[in-house]
């Protein structure tokens, strides 16, 4: 029994380790998207959505696939071997994601185009996200409710993981986890400072900071605004691969990051968190459209 508890003890440190890989945006980020896209849903998709979520708050709903990684019930699909991978991908340098090495594992847009299917209520494409899905809830067929549940949550989440351009990093440097930096002199990696750092520079809530960026959005014409709702996530990773040249180029700013980084970065972060909200409602409202 001993070994039994060390083992598991041992499981769970590992899925926390790895968790903190891949973050996106932390809690604020996410419910800023979350809270923009409620504002732009077609009475279909905000009623098939409300049917799915049994009325549950959209912007809350975007942070469950990461508080989901600390659960225990089942530390591998929890972990490194499923859902982990599910949260990102990685292109290679100077390649496009079309061309890159996919992981074996899975990453963030297999596992979009197959919560997308079930959303849709379509075949569900063969694959290790399938796989994994199957690991978890047995025959897929049996459990569709709880099924198409999990798959809204992690297209939620995933929706705005993809807004965050080191979603889209690195494979050899862990999507900016393992490139240090200072950040107003304190010890941090450059992910953290793209997941966090810039969004919490605010100092305000997610509901004030949608606001905020909601009211940007309603002084923007039509044309601006479908052009930032591209609800094609290829063109997205296309677009971060674009950002990323500036977000690596680390050593302009000595890798001490202060006011001269949040003024040059944060009004981009605020750009991203737009697209975001707007990009996971078109997105859905094509996905629940029929």
């Amino acid at each position: 029994m001993k070994t039994a508890f060390l083992l598991r003890t041992l499981l769970l440190a590992c899925v926390l380790c790895t968790s903190n890989l891949a973050f996106a945006w932390g809690a604020i980020g996410h419910r800023v998207i979350g809270e923009i896209a409620k504002h732009h849903l077609t009475p279909v998709a905000s009623a098939a959505i409300d049917e799915i979520l049994q009325s549950e708050d959209i912007a809350l709903a975007t942070t469950w696939a990461d508080e989901m990684r600390s659960n225990n019930d089942n530390p591998v699909f929890w972990g490194s071997r499923y859902t982990n991978n599910w949260h990102y991908l990685n292109v290679g340098k100077d390649l496009d994601y079309q061309s890159s090495t996919k992981s074996k594992r899975g990453d963030a847009y297999t596992a979009l185009q197959t919560f997308t299917a079930i959303l849709r209520e379509e075949t569900v494409p063969a694959g290790v996200v399938k796989d994994g899905l199957e690991f978890y809830f047995g025959d897929l067929e049996h459990n569709q409710q709880a099924v198409k549940l999990f798959a809204l949550k992690f297209t939620l989440h995933i929706l705005g993981d993809l807004q965050q351009p080191l979603h889209s990093g690195l494979a050899a440097d862990n999507g900016g986890n393992a490139i240090k930096v200072l950040w107003f002199g304190k010890p941090t990696n450059l992910h953290t400072v793209w997941d966090s750092r810039l969004v919490d520079q605010q100092d305000i809530g997610s509901s004030e900071l949608a606001s905020k960026l909601e009211n940007r959005i309603n002084n923007m014409s039509k044309r601006e605004i479908q052009v930032l709702a591209s609800t094609e996530p290829l063109s997205w990773i296309d677009e971060a691969q674009v950002l990323l040249k500036s977000v690596y180029d680390v050593e302009k700013y000595h890798s001490d990051f202060s006011n001269d980084y949040v003024l040059e970065f944060v009004p981009i972060t605020e750009t991203q968190l737009i697209k975001g909200g707007l990009r996971t409602a078109y997105y859905l409202n094509t996905v629940f459209a029929k």
